[in-house]
């Protein structure tokens, strides 16, 4: 080996420095999806319902669910990003969608409402450092 061949491999041969792999995992990839599909899906439903005043009673709070559902949609695209105000997002339309359900439903779909908040966190346990 010469010496000038020798120079140019040491040259190349820089620390970058190392950054984990970011996995997103079989089971958070699923949960994203799953709320893309169905807050797209609700989000329509919603929207359309609001528009029948001969069902709904209060078409505000039919609205507000609408937005719940379409802020879930966008928040999931963020997670899927690794965005942090994302997780901000998914916070604030779950509260959201809990007062929603206290003002119609009752205290029962307080549950509902923070049940998949609760999964998406445990789901992301692991994964806060990968978040931007």
């Amino acid at each position: 080996m010469s010496k000038s061949s020798k120079k140019s491999t040491t040259k190349n041969k820089r620390k970058v420095p190392h950054k984990p792999r970011k996995t997103r995992g079989t089971l958070l990839t699923i949960a994203l999806i799953f709320m893309v599909l169905h807050g797209l899906t609700a989000f329509v439903y919603y929207a359309v319902a609001r528009t029948d005043t001969s069902i709904v009673s209060r078409p505000w709070l039919v609205g507000l669910m609408a937005l719940h559902f379409l802020l879930n949609v966008v928040a999931a695209v963020g997670i899927w990003f690794w965005q942090k105000w994302a997780l901000y997002v998914y916070a604030g339309s779950t509260i959201l969608a809990v007062i929603v359900g206290l003002l119609t439903i009752g205290i029962w779909s307080a549950f509902y409402m923070v049940m998949p908040f609760v999964i998406i966190g445990w789901l992301l346990r692991t994964k806060w450092s990968y978040f931007q």
